[in-house]
């Protein structure tokens, strides 16, 4: 009987231990057939029942099949059925089911590649990073709008919108190291976001950024009409009234002399250093082309421009621009 005991428990514990290397590192994967990984989002204060939800619902791990047994097994041993790490997860096709347990107990996660752009106003940043990350409190202030720059960047989902800003002013500060003008950082921002929204044109916006320090050092309005587009609220105005030039805003250069408050865009790197690297000229005034291709006519005199601008006017009458 002893002898029959004993033999039990050794084929007992033979076959349990057979079963967790079955179960844990054995043939069980993700049950997702894509060959791109799936990517997961476990919010803040998910339970498990949740996370089980939202793998069903991707078809990562199946409810009432054997791998979603395994998975369940391994997250009730390792605690991830009592903890459930918010995140974003990157779920590779046919993962092992124990690794896949390890990643989200362990919050594991894959970042993302945010993409930030020319965003004419915070908000619309906002709006933005409120779509793509887990917090939706993002609240880019005015006055740190500068300190954005355009690029591609990697963040995890869960980014706070302290760390963000933390991240953008690091980013900020290692762009500008190397410069040293007589503006700040802050305004040549705001200078470069009206040569953006001035012109597509990488070639051009060296001079028209010299037009607008030209116009700064002799105490001139700027009177871009980016500007005008920006007090209005309204960015896809072809041609500028008189009614537009009135509108009251400290953003109004043709009303207020000197740069904004704030910058009317992000601008891209290109701008800003088409800014730093403005040659030196005369010009005090241009105007878009009346070849209507992108291109801007420069000059120097009053009596000059005024004939580039008449020009121009004549071509937006010709193709009924209003």
């Amino acid at each position: 009987m002893k002898k029959t005991i004993l033999i039990t428990l050794a084929v007992g514990g033979a076959l349990a231990f057979l079963l967790a290397i079955l179960l844990f590192l054995g043939p069980y994967h993700t049950a997702n057939w894509d060959t791109e990984p799936v990517r997961i989002n476990i919010p803040q204060g998910c339970t498990y029942d949740d996370l089980r939800d939202t793998l069903d619902a991707h078809e990562v791990v199946i409810r009432k099949t054997p791998a979603a047994i395994v998975f369940d097994l391994e997250a009730r041993a390792v605690g991830l059925t009592k903890h459930v790490r918010p995140g974003s997860y990157l779920v590779p096709r046919n993962m092992k089911m124990h690794a896949l347990v390890r990643k989200l107990r362990n919050g594991q996660q894959d970042p993302l590649r945010l993409t930030i752009g020319k965003f004419r106003t915070p908000q619309q940043l906002n709006e933005y990073l409120n779509t793509k990350l887990m917090h939706n409190d993002f609240d880019v202030p005015l006055d740190s709008f500068h300190l954005v720059l355009q690029d591609t960047y990697e963040f995890y989902w869960t980014v706070t919108p302290e760390q963000f800003m933390q991240r953008m002013e690091k980013e900020s500060a290692a762009f500008w190291q190397q410069t040293d003008e007589p503006l700040s950082t802050h305004d040549i921002v705001v200078l470069a976001s009206i040569v953006e929204e001035e012109t597509n044109n990488n070639a051009e916006k060296p001079l028209i950024a010299s037009v607008y320090l030209n116009r700064l050092q002799h105490g001139m309005p700027l009177q871009a009409d980016p500007t005008v587009k920006y007090a209005v609220g309204d960015f896809t105005l072809r041609r500028i009234l008189h009614k537009h030039l009135a509108t009251e805003s400290p953003f109004n250069t043709y009303l207020h002399t000197g740069l904004p408050p704030a910058p009317i865009c992000l601008p891209s790197k290109a701008t800003i250093k088409a800014v730093l690297n403005a040659p030196k000229t005369d010009y005090i005034y241009f105007c878009a082309s009346e070849k209507m291709d992108g291109t801007h006519r420069f000059a120097s005199t009053l009596a000059e421009h005024q004939r580039n601008a008449n020009a121009f006017h004549a071509a937006l009458n010709k193709h009924g621009i209003r």
